[in-house]
């Protein structure tokens, strides 16, 4: 399942994000999601391996400020 505008993805530890807005970086699919029923956003990595589709939050705070103004443009 690729991840789309509006998907909701579920993580590993069971918090659920919706999918707000998406861009490409650096040849990266990355996403800007916030916790369903909560303000909390996360920016997410969409990752293909073994043709498999995971998603893993982004940590890099300096990655984190430059997608963050192209998101939220």
């Amino acid at each position: 399942m690729e991840i789309t505008k509006d998907t909701v993805v579920t993580l590993e530890n069971g918090d659920r994000y919706i999918i707000d807005n998406i861009t490409f970086y650096g040849g990266v699919k990355y996403a800007l999601a916030h916790k369903e029923n909560a303000s909390d956003k996360i920016i997410m990595e969409e990752i293909f391996e073994n043709n498999e589709l995971y998603v893993r939050q982004v940590v890099d705070t300096e990655l984190i400020a430059i997608l963050l103004r192209i998101l939220e443009g």
